[in-house]
């Protein structure tokens, strides 16, 4: 059976390691009322990943977690492929890259009406603290020995461009899960 991992990439999550000082400094005051302005169907996501690994469709979210005075809540929205291309392996002079893949996502319907609903729901004024993370699962299990590399990037509206939550991030999977 192969193994599930999902990688849930949420700021604090991850560690400040693989995360753009840029992107915490562009987002550092993302509130209730910026995420309440959001269109979500301007929603994007992109991920890289690594060959031979490929992401299993069905695994793909993008997740919301709200901690307020009546509790913690999660809010997952099903992400829809978009497109789907190759990248060549790259060898430079002083680096190389390994080929890979690139995804692009949407909302679907679905999670584009949840989306407002939960919009709705956060222009409440109460104190509540959010933060976003992308769900994903793999087809493939490593072997020993193996590397897989992750890259994980958001849109929040078309005319900005894709930011940085995960950058060249090596996947750890441990035995025993």
């Amino acid at each position: 059976m192969k193994k599930l991992f999902f990688v849930f990439v949420a700021l604090f999550l991850f560690g400040c390691s693989s995360i753009p000082l840029s992107t915490m400094l562009k987002y550092r005051n993302f509130d209730e009322q910026s995420f309440a302005a959001l269109n979500p169907s301007q929603i994007r996501s992109k991920i890289w990943l690594s060959e031979p690994f490929t992401l299993n469709m069905e695994k793909i979210n993008l997740s919301l977690s709200l901690v307020n005075e009546r509790g913690h809540s999660n809010f997952t929205f099903p992400l829809i492929l978009v497109k789907r291309d190759k990248i060549a392996a790259q060898e430079g002079f002083f680096s190389s890259e390994p080929a890979k893949t690139e995804y692009t996502f949407r909302l679907s319907e679905l999670a584009v009406n949840n989306f407002q609903k939960t919009q709705n729901l956060l222009s409440q004024k109460v104190h509540q603290k959010l933060s976003f993370s992308i769900g994903a699962g793999f087809n493939e299990e490593p072997e020993d020995g193996e590397t897989v590399y992750i890259s994980i990037s958001l849109q929040l509206e078309d005319n900005e461009g894709y930011f940085t939550l995960i950058n060249e991030a090596e996947v750890d999977f441990r035995q025993g899960g």
